[in-house]
């Protein structure tokens, strides 16, 4: 009897995951007409390595087949299921008294939307094995591929979509890197190939020495004094700041230098969102209060501030650490010694990761075929869009791709929601296709969703639809 008892755990754990129907989210809305999955994909059953995910299906009326899309927030050790699912861009928001609001801008209306919290140690993901939570670019990547490939097994249904990979922040680390990973396996014999079509990098850090330079941001909107603006060109810009955080080479200039940054911003104004107030419940401080200490990449690079409705993170945190939430989420609890957190937990980053320039890869993508999007909120003072932009038009000017639309407005209805640009290359001699895109988007801040959704819907549509963002008002 014990060896059968045995014997069956084992074949649980090195099953490719516990993928179940959530049959009903605590305060859901009645009549949703769209299935909802969450579970966990065994990466490694040796190490008893598993990523948990939160799937929503499309919410369509027809039976046209959406495509499917993989989202990854940043961090690296931020949420996805926190982040992107329940602040951004999933189909419920939590309310104020413990319901969930649906989203009507949310991105399952033009895709099947697949959240993963990696790596390992972030929200609801573990491994059995202590030293797995020690982690870096390689390895995420890695994990994040056989997480794919196992998925697509649970869910083969969705083998034929076309896949595409979407993130933000330090996911402008994870996306190339997981996608090139995928162009490398679909190149083997005798696989079934992942049908990647394009990849979507919003507000991302893709070179340390351009990304994150904020001076001249900030001094254009006020932020900062003209004094201050020049001792940050010439004693410590963003990068040398971070860079030397990183590698425990602090210099007290930079350090005086950020002081007089951080003094003249504001404690009340967050850098991801130079316009929104923060959150005045009295509660709102005691639910977000942190058991641990944060990396040192997380506390300089990825601190969150309080954007959109400024007391949504908070009830966020609050219902997915609801007893009853979990259950229905199917939340493996006792492997859980520790709450669920927007960007903590037991995970330690391989911190020089941060200086990884992914610049290089993101062209070889492009060169391989698959069409880039770059986005950029216009009110982030982290990853400026003037830094992405800089980016874009470097890929443009090295891989000789060829404007074709000028720099200008484009619309979500009858409103500018930003600005764009898009790049291409003759595919026969006479046809251009459209290779890289730059665009902004008006009013939004580092998670460009939760702030600004009915504009980044506009975007995402046109991302997986493969066509250009409206350059004039929809009727």
């Amino acid at each position: 009897m014990a060896l059968c008892f045995f014997s069956l755990l084992f074949f649980l754990f090195c099953s490719n995951s516990w993928a179940e129907l959530i049959h009903f989210l605590p305060g859901q809305p009645k009549n949703v007409s769209f299935n909802q999955y969450s579970g966990y994909i065994v990466t490694d059953a040796r190490h008893g390595r598993a990523l948990f995910y939160y799937f929503v299906e499309a919410d369509s009326n027809t039976d046209e087949l959406k495509p499917l899309t993989l989202w990854l927030n940043g961090g690296p050790g931020c949420s996805s299921l926190g982040f992107g699912a329940f602040m951004e861009h999933g189909p419920f928001q939590p309310g104020e008294n413990g319901t969930l609001i649906k989203n009507e801008y949310s991105w399952n209306l033009e895709s099947n939307m697949l959240y993963v919290e990696s790596p390992i140690g972030v929200g609801f993901s573990y491994s059995n094995t202590s030293k797995n939570y020690l982690w870096n670019d390689t390895q995420t990547a890695q994990d994040n591929l056989m997480f794919i490939l196992n998925w697509l097994e649970e869910f083969p249904q969705y083998k034929e979509s076309d896949f595409f990979l979407a993130g933000e922040s330090y996911a402008g680390h994870y996306i190339p890197q997981l996608a090139a990973l995928l162009v490398e396996h679909n190149k083997k014999p005798n696989i079934e190939p992942v049908n990647l079509k394009a990849i979507a990098l919003g507000n991302p850090l893709l070179d340390l020495d351009i990304s994150v330079l904020a001076g001249d941001f900030l001094w254009s909107h006020g932020a900062i004094s003209d004094e201050t603006l020049f001792l940050e060109k010439t004693i410590c810009n963003d990068s040398k700041y971070l860079r030397e955080y990183v590698h425990d080479k602090w210099s007290q200039g930079c350090n005086d230098v950020f002081n007089r940054v951080e003094d003249e911003v504001g404690v009340d104004v967050g850098l991801d969102d130079l316009l929104l107030p923060t959150c005045l419940s009295s509660s709102y401080a005691e639910q977000l209060k942190l058991k641990g200490k944060l990396g040192k990449i997380h506390s300089a690079v990825a601190k969150r501030a309080k954007n959109g409705d400024p007391c949504l993170e908070g009830r966020i945190f609050t219902y997915l650490n609801r007893p009853e939430v979990q259950k229905a989420l199917h939340v493996k609890t006792t492997h859980h010694p520790f709450h669920w957190a927007f960007c903590e937990g037991p995970l330690v980053y391989q911190e020089d990761n941060l200086d990884m320039n992914l610049i290089p890869l993101v062209s070889d993508l492009i060169k391989e075929g698959f069409p880039v999007l770059l986005y950029n909120g216009d009110q982030d003072a982290k990853i400026p869009l003037t830094q992405t932009r800089i980016i874009a038009n470097n890929i443009a000017e090295d891989l000789k791709l060829v404007p074709l639309t000028e720099y200008g407005t484009w619309y979500d209805n009858k409103q500018v929601g930003g600005w764009t640009q898009s790049f291409g290359a003759p595919e026969d001699g006479k046809n251009y296709v459209t290779y890289l895109t730059f665009a902004t988007v008006r009013g939004a801040a580092h998670e460009v969703p939760f702030t600004s959704p009915s504009q980044a819907l506009t975007l995402f549509h046109s991302f997986v639809n493969g066509i250009p963002l409206p350059r004039a008002p929809q009727n």
